[in-house]
Order: C-alpha cells, then sequence, then structure tokens
C-alpha cells in the first residue's frame, strides 16, 4: 500500500472516531456546566466543524436557558485542532497510545512518543475517578449487575485475567445510567457485596429489583446491604445453561417448554409450564427439571412486576449491550491493557458515550409503568406511611 492511500485511510478512521469522542465530550461538558450553574437541558442542533482530519457532523447540547456553550470551543468557531482531543479518541477507539502516536506522528508531520500521548490521556483518568466517586440517585427500579473479563498487566505477575465489574441502573421513568465500575481479581458473590456497599455509600438506598445470573451466593449478598430489593436471575443465562446439557436431538423441544415457562403470561402460567417441563422431561434431564425447580421463586420474580416490563427484567440483556460495546472498544487492544489506569480510561470514555446516547431516548415501557413502580417504592420502603395515608 502506497504512503498516499495509506494516509487517506487513517485519515477516515481517526475522522470517525474524532467525531464520536467529540460528541461525548460535548455532552459531559453540559453536564457539568449544569451541575455548576443549574438550568436544564434542551435537546441539541446540529453543527459542522472542520478539524485537520476533515468536517465532522456534531450535535451540540444546548440548556433551556440559552446560557451554555461548548468551553472548548470558540463562539461560532467552524475549525477545531487539538492534539489532545485526536489523542483521546484515538485512545477511546481502541489504539494502543504507541500505535496511536505513530498515527499522529504520520497525520502531523511531528514525533508524538507514546509517553506523551499518556499525559494527554491522563486528563481522561482524572475525569474517570470523578465519574466512579459521582453520587447516585436515592431510587432505582432496576439495577443490572454483570461482567466481563479483561487482560491485565500486573507487576512481578505478569498479564493477569482479571473481572470487570460493571452496575447499570434504570430510573422508574426509564432513564438508564452506569452506576460504576471495578476491576478485582475474580468474581464472587463477596467481591459483588463490596460493590454493592460502595453504592450505598454514594446515596442509593432503594432499589425494587437487582438482576442478574445466577452466581451462587449473588442473592444473600443483595440482601446484606439490599435487603428491601428482590432479585431476579437472568432467564437467557439459565436457558443457555440448561440447552448445554441436552442432547442435540431434544435441544429444540425442550427449548419450547422452557419458552412455555419464561414466556407464559402470568405466574400461575408458569409453574403450570414448569409441571410440563417436569413430566416431559424430568426422568431424561432431572439436573436441568430440578435445577428450574430450585431457583423457580427467583427465575418467575419479574411476573409481579407491570407485563410492560417483563422483557427488560427477566435478563440482564440491557446490561449485555452495553458490555458488547466495551468488548468492542477493547478488541483492538486484543483485551489486553499495561495498567489498572488504562482499563478505566476505556470504561470511562464508552460509559460516557452510552450515556449521552441514552440521554435522550428513555426505554419503552416506563413511561406506562413510571406510576406503579413509584407506588410500589413506596409501599416497600415506606409502608408505615401508606397505612397511615389508607387510615386517613
Amino acid at each position: 500500500m502506497d504512503q498516499d492511500t495509506l494516509q487517506m485511510i487513517l485519515r477516515e478512521a481517526v475522522r470517525e472516531t474524532a467525531t464520536e469522542v467529540l460528541q461525548i465530550l460535548l455532552d459531559a461538558d453540559r453536564e457539568a456546566f449544569l451541575r455548576e450553574h443549574g438550568g436544564r437541558k434542551n435537546g441539541y442542533y446540529p453543527r459542522r466543524l472542520s478539524t485537520r482530519f476533515g468536517s465532522v457532523n456534531l450535535q451540540m447540547p444546548r440548556d433551556r436557558e440559552g446560557c451554555y456553550y461548548p468551553s472548548f470551543l470558540e463562539p461560532y468557531a467552524r475549525r477545531l485542532v487539538d492534539v489532545g482531543e485526536v489523542a483521546v479518541a484515538l485512545y477511546a477507539a481502541g489504539v494502543t497510545q504507541r500505535k496511536a502516536a505513530e498515527v499522529l506522528s504520520l497525520l502531523l508531520g511531528h514525533r508524538y512518543t507514546h509517553e506523551t500521548l499518556s499525559s494527554l490521556t491522563d486528563q481522561v483518568l482524572r475525569a474517570a475517578e470523578q465519574y466512579r466517586q459521582r453520587p447516585l440517585p436515592e431510587e432505582l427500579a432496576v439495577v443490572y449487575l454483570d461482567g466481563l473479563f479483561l487482560r491485565v498487566m500486573r507487576d512481578d505477575l505478569g498479564v493477569q485475567q482479571e473481572a470487570v465489574y460493571v452496575a447499570l441502573g434504570i430510573t422508574p421513568s426509564g432513564e438508564r445510567q452506569v452506576l460504576g465500575f471495578w476491576l478485582l481479581p475474580a468474581e464472587s458473590a463477596l467481591a459483588w457485596e463490596e460493590v454493592l456497599k460502595g453504592l450505598w455509600q454514594r446515596g442509593l438506598r432503594r432499589v425494587l429489583l437487582f438482576v442478574t445470573d445466577g452466581l451462587p451466593g449473588m442473592e444473600a449478598a443483595i440482601q446484606r446491604v439490599y435487603p428491601g430489593a428482590e432479585w431476579q436471575r437472568c432467564v437467557v443465562h439459565m436457558v443457555r445453561s440448561s440447552l448445554a446439557q441436552v442432547r442435540a436431538r431434544d435441544r429444540g423441544a425442550v427449548a419450547e417448554h422452557l419458552r412455555g415457562v419464561y414466556r407464559a403470561e402470568s405466574r400461575q402460567e408458569a409453574l403450570e409450564g414448569l409441571e410440563r417441563l417436569r413430566r416431559t422431561w424430568g426422568s431424561r434431564y432431572p439436573r436441568l427439571v430440578s435445577g428450574w425447580w430450585e431457583d423457580s421463586a427467583a427465575l418467575l420474580r419479574f411476573y409481579g412486576y407491570p407485563k410492560v416490563l417483563w422483557p427488560y427484567l427477566r435478563s440482564t440483556n440491557p446490561m449485555e449491550r452495553f458490555i458488547r460495546e466495551i468488548r468492542r472498544s477493547t478488541k483492538v487492544r486484543d483485551h489486553k491493557f499495561p495498567t489498572t489506569e488504562a482499563v478505566f480510561k476505556v470504561l470511562y470514555l464508552e460509559s460516557e458515550r452510552q450515556e449521552g446516547k441514552w440521554t435522550e431516548r428513555t426505554l419503552r415501557g416506563f413511561a406506562e409503568a413510571k406510576e406503579m413502580l413509584e407506588q410500589m417504592l413506596k409501599e416497600r420502603y415506606f409502608p408505615s406511611t401508606q397505612t397511615a395515608t389508607h387510615k386517613s
């Protein structure tokens, strides 16, 4: 490949990445402005900005009072040239610092070392730490807990496989928020309990439902920190685990019987589906069937919530979509990071990017269920107030 073609390809890649990260920075800048000065969001307006890597189309955030303007843009400016921004953009896209230095040197005609880029992206680390310690809302309707594994370099130990813990919350209105991310040596219920204690210390006091996989001890860990909350075991994880125990010729039929349980129209109908599963497959797959019966309370808990929300509550799918985006960001690095700080930088950038997309779009169905969810929170956490209200 000749030098001109290579430069053209690299410029296009950087331009697309810069667009994504600039949008993240714009949304984060408005959030910081509103926290400091007050006011409310008021959507976006389109803006075309020229950079050294080509024109980018951005959605410029605004506030209702008309007081906000991005702090890193000159008013009415149409050009933006900032090596720091481009370095962060490359890092967010999954390019290592050493490779990013090579790209910038090629495109800009200057020599940038990976140490220089590291100092430029350290601003992201500071923002990430503030993000991880920020106060949380007092109550949420749903909290998803899940994780993934990344390879991280540890002094004197080499590359270690470590667990990234992620918590994602949904308000009664259907607004999504990344509550935090943590890096720990392995996944366990005790470690999740420490994560939950961290959420409590940052202000989260009331949760209706935690949705997680079937990690042993998870329900007990939740109850020790949030005794008023309920636990829903992810049905999708359970189905995958169950079908892995089934012979290929029976897999389709067993899957159909399982759908009759978690796609039923009521909890009673789901229990009848479990009975049919027991009669049909109990002798051939006793472990599978007993597992569904023993965990039926946690697997069918979503039936106690508004029907319009069942698709969100019976699995960790909303969280899994977010984790897929994290994996996309880490794929270029082969899921391997030189330091824990490098992990936090990427997790923060991806969290900010996703929350920017979620800001103007609540989950479907929550508007319809909002009043019922708020009532459930009051009845569960303030029963004496409800009793007094009824008596009066």
